[in-house]
């Protein structure tokens, strides 16, 4: 039975084990979002650390969504935020972004592939859109995963909370 208990532990110790990398996207993304508060003035360091966790396990996968990509490249999820296109887009237009605004569509995809501080730029503004038009912090994270109530993707964030703020990130 100690056996058992035993390498129960040591699964669950390695399943929420962080390497190096990820260590550092995440810091990467925590410094990003303390930059940019909601209207409210506050920042979203530990929720951006959180999805960005549960988009793409701390910078581990940079490129998701297959199932879309399928539709085209305009479609898919990009970079350690998982951000998409027409996302991108808008926040560039809410936040008068104009650099990003006078992007192609493939050099901002491009963009968000390659460069982890925009990519988390992006990602957290979205985060704040989404605060500064929602009701609760559930809806807030739920909106940037495609919806007002997304209970299973605010589930995830909020167990790689746990994790971030176990790792005192």
């Amino acid at each position: 039975m100690k056996k058992i208990f035993l390498l129960l532990t040591i699964f669950i110790y390695e399943v929420n084990a962080l390497d190096f990398k990820q260590i550092l996207v995440l810091k990467t993304v925590k410094n990003i979002a303390l930059h940019y508060p909601d209207k409210r003035g506050k920042t979203f360091e530990y929720a951006a650390m959180a999805i960005c966790l549960s988009e793409t396990s701390g910078g581990k996968l940079n490129f998701g969504d297959k199932q879309l990509l399928k539709k085209g490249i305009k479609k898919a999820s990009y970079g350690i935020m998982q951000v998409r296109l027409e996302t991108a887009r808008f926040v560039a237009k809410s936040f008068n972004l104009s650099k990003v605004q006078k992007m192609s569509d493939l050099e901002l995809i491009k963009k968000m592939m390659h460069d982890n501080l925009f990519n988390a730029k992006i990602g957290v503004l979205y985060i704040i859109w989404c605060s500064n038009n929602s009701k609760s912090y559930f809806e807030t994270i739920s909106r940037y995963n495609g919806g007002k109530s997304n209970q299973p993707y605010y589930d995830r964030v909020q167990k790689n909370l746990k994790i971030v703020k176990k790792y005192k990130l």
